[in-house]
């Protein structure tokens, strides 16, 4: 299951997540992943989630970021979700280049059992269809 976490700029989607995810965290029985293009979201996060700042990786693209998640993957079995914020800063691209990365996690999500939710900004009229399947 992919969730996204959509509105304009500066609407307080970071803090929406953050909060989510320390929510989340208190019950989890596996492991939560929290990707972000930084770390300094180290302090806001309970102890029991991972925080991958992803600059530190190199990923400059969709397929990088795919292949990244994979391997986290192989290497930890329990991950049971992935919070994903600032992926259009990360890349550097507008959230309706983003089809491949949305549909690589519909793919992980099925094949892995993971659930990811993630973070995307811009005008309503603007989201392409592949993310407003995702959007509550």
């Amino acid at each position: 299951m992919i969730q996204v976490i959509y509105g304009a700029k500066g609407t307080g989607k970071t803090k929406i997540i953050v909060e989510q995810a320390n929510t989340y965290a208190q019950d989890a029985k596996g492991v939560v992943v929290y990707m972000d293009r930084s770390n300094h979201r180290l302090h806001d996060l309970h102890r029991n989630i991972r925080l991958v700042d992803a600059s530190a990786y190199d990923l400059k693209t969709q397929h990088d970021i795919l292949s990244f998640i994979k391997g986290m993957l192989a290497a930890n079995f329990d991950i049971e979700k992935i919070y994903m914020d600032g992926i259009t800063r990360l890349l550097d691209c507008n959230i309706s280049q983003l089809q491949e990365l949305y549909e690589g996690m519909e793919v992980i999500s099925k094949e892995h059992n993971v659930d990811f939710c993630i973070t995307a900004s811009g005008a309503r009229e603007e989201l392409p269809p592949f993310i407003a399947r995702h959007v509550e």
